[in-house]
């Protein structure tokens, strides 16, 4: 499991940020088209990587709040008392609270992969049009 900064790494190591679109011959705007698919291939597995590490994150959540839930029945103490309805759903809330925040910052490099396959879709269609208007 990779974590997000290494996959916004990944991101930025692919170079898609202020690249530019030529289309000045057909061999130049081929090439461009081939170098977006290439992208695109490498956009949709980091993306399956991603989503493979959201649900290993909501896996794990959901082993600690049944952990939390088992350890109610386990008396602890000094008068051997259980945990309290309040002290246990604290420590729900609070899982809860830090698997949310950690899925979010995985959800924030979901959406900039999904930005950046929309605008590699849209400079296709571009590159196609450009390249079908030079043929005929």
């Amino acid at each position: 499991m990779l974590g997000p900064k290494k996959y916004r790494k990944q991101l930025l190591e692919l170079g898609i940020e202020g690249m530019e679109i030529d289309v000045s011959s057909i061999d130049v705007a081929m090439d461009t088209l081939n170098q977006l698919n290439d992208m695109e291939k490498i956009l949709k597995k980091i993306r399956l990587n991603v989503r493979a590490d959201i649900r290993k994150i909501r896996l794990d959540y959901v082993t600690k709040l049944k952990e939390v839930d088992q350890s109610a029945n386990v008396k602890k103490g000094l008068f051997s008392r259980n945990k309290s309805v309040s002290n246990i759903t604290e420590e729900k809330k609070k899982l809860t609270r830090e698997r949310n925040l950690t899925i979010a910052t995985y959800d924030v490099v979901e959406n900039t992969i999904d930005d950046y396959l929309d605008q590699i879709d849209n400079s296709k269609y571009y590159i196609k049009n450009s390249i079908q208007r030079r043929v005929g």
